[in-house]
């Protein structure tokens, strides 16, 4: 039973041990590096330097991470959402420059004595209108989700209820970026962390982020990186 009644932030890590509890408190996970997977009711989300998560009170969720990770994790107790009206199972967001600025706000206080106390408190209004207004569209969830299998800007689209053309103007306004663009990107972050953190093949790395072959992922680390794959594995951390 939680016993806290002010705001936690703190910076905590995940093992590859499936993990499955639940709280009476909610929690904002937000990424610092490296991935998650969470599972909840109905969300099953791979994390990444993309995406943050808010678990509601009382929800069951599975968690674990097989590569090198840290998260900045705001614990919120329960009588601070009591009528937030969000998902009971949990909602995904895109990590934007609003969510970043709330991160950069929240690290810098820290190593403050009043962080958990008015200083975090007084932000908690703006992080709870965010949660309310900045959900995660199905389409880019979506991505998130099944970066590995194919992705069609059609089949985008209709998560969305929209025509292709409608939905590609929608999605510039969402993220900046094409369709296609922002599913390359999402792989080839997914492909860095392997190449990282793993000693699989480039083929295998290709395929495991939905890519059919490895010239394809060679390709998108020279238009991006500008290097190979080989050569970026190489490279100091």
């Amino acid at each position: 039973m939680d016993t806290f009644t002010q705001l936690i932030a703190e910076r905590r890590t995940y093992t590859d041990a499936p993990c499955t509890h639940s709280h009476a408190h909610a929690q904002l996970i937000i990424p610092l590096q490296g991935e998650l997977s969470i599972r909840t009711g109905a969300q099953d989300l791979r994390m990444d330097q993309e995406t943050l998560f808010f678990v509601p009170p009382e929800c069951e969720h599975t968690y674990y991470s097989a590569a090198r990770n840290e998260f900045l994790v705001l614990d919120i107790p329960r009588h601070m959402m009591s009528s937030n009206g969000l998902s009971n199972d949990g909602v995904p967001y895109s990590l934007n420059k609003q969510w970043k600025g709330i991160r950069y706000l929240i690290l810098n206080e820290m190593d403050r004595p009043s962080l958990h106390g008015p200083a975090l408190t007084e932000l908690f209004p703006y992080i709870s209108h965010c949660l309310l207004q900045d959900r995660l569209p199905a389409s880019i969830r979506y991505i998130h989700e099944h970066y590995q299998e194919p992705l069609t800007v059609q089949q985008l689209a209709s998560l969305e209820h929209y025509n292709r053309s409608y939905y590609a103007d929608w999605f510039w306004k969402q993220t900046g970026k094409t369709p296609t663009a922002y599913i390359q990107e999402v792989r080839l972050r997914k492909a860095k962390e392997l190449l990282r953190t793993t000693s699989l093949s480039i083929l295998h790395i290709a395929i495991q982020v939905g890519l059919e072959h490895q010239s394809s992922l060679t390709r998108l680390f020279q238009k991006y990186e500008h290097v190979t794959p080989s050569e970026y594995r190489r490279m100091p951390s």
